[in-house]
């Protein structure tokens, strides 16, 4: 099941199969900015990441003693979410845990997101309550693929008129990874292990095909939001990045069809990890009865 939102300039469309936005499209010119989800490059087009981002040393964790195998980015985005509030331009979908998410991450929890269309974007919102009786440990993050190139203008663009631009000028580090995706840790064994962001200058970074690897993942920075940005419409598709310790840049490999703008709260496993969930880096510890919301927030405008 989709819904669709639509108000004087935005129509947006979401799926009920991890409350997933598929669309989000300009009416005027019919400008598409979210990735299509071609299975034949990547099936996803703005994924959220719950109850844990990145990948899993061995697909494994351990939890309480017992191991269980798991897949990256958690599940949230593979189960059906249910509507709870609609409207022309607003949806809330939900969903709680069941005997088949207990399996793969064992407490008790409600997840919940808002699409909101405005005449400057898209309001996307999700928020993890603690419905158990003891505290538990997550990851929560978003995977926006902004279509790039979008060839909707008249002569068409190619990569290189597009960048991503950080809202303040400055430099970021990068956390360090091994050649398998892996967080890299010093002499100590702790990890993450950071170095200045050597791709960026006064804000901007360039792009160019197979630029982002399996990932470059951000952290220390000030921005409020990170931008796509096209030199030859002078457009910027901003993702809001405010209060996030972590931020993924990706794009598909081979012909670059996407650039992925994803906040994290959450990073992969260390290279040396001993699997145990309790000592896993990057976790949020939330308090029975509490909630935590993040924002992800999508807005187009003119640089």
């Amino acid at each position: 099941m989709t819904v669709t939102l639509k108000n004087t300039r935005f129509e947006a469309v979401i799926s009920s199969t991890g409350a997933e936005l598929h669309s989000l499209k300009e009416l005027a010119t019919g400008t598409e900015y979210i990735w299509c989800g071609d299975p034949a490059v990547w099936r996803f087009h703005a994924p959220m990441l719950f109850p844990y981002v990145g990948r899993f040393k061995d697909g494994m964790v351990i939890y309480d003693k017992e191991p269980l195998n798991l897949t990256p980015h958690g599940f949230i985005r593979d189960i059906e979410h249910a509507v709870t509030e609609q409207s022309a331009t607003r949806v809330v979908w939900e969903v709680t845990d069941s005997p088949a998410t207990m399996e793969k991450y064992p407490f008790h929890f409600k997840f919940t997101t808002e699409y909101h269309l405005t005449e400057t974007g898209l309001v996307f919102r999700s928020t993890v309550t603690n419905t158990d009786s003891v505290s538990i440990r997550f990851s929560l993050g978003s995977h926006t693929a902004i279509t790039c190139p979008r060839n909707t203008d008249p002569s068409g663009t190619v990569l290189d008129d597009y960048y991503l631009e950080f809202e303040k000028k400055e430099i970021p580090c990068r956390v360090l990874s091994t050649d398998t995706g892996f967080l890299a840790y010093d002499a100590d064994g702790t990890a993450p292990v950071t170095e200045p962001y050597a791709d960026i200058t006064d804000g901007i970074v360039g792009l160019h095909q197979d630029k982002f690897g399996s990932g470059h993942i951000l952290t220390g920075f000030a921005s409020d939001w990170v931008a796509l940005c096209c030199k030859k419409n002078n457009s910027r598709i901003k993702v809001n990045t405010a209060g996030y310790p972590y931020l993924v840049l990706w794009q598909n490999a081979g012909t670059p069809r996407f650039v992925c703008i994803e906040p994290w709260f959450g990073i992969p496993d260390p290279d040396n990890t001993d699997h145990y969930w309790s000592r896993k880096p990057g976790l949020i510890d939330l308090e029975p009865g509490k909630s935590f919301t993040t924002d992800q927030s999508i807005t187009v405008d003119l640089i």
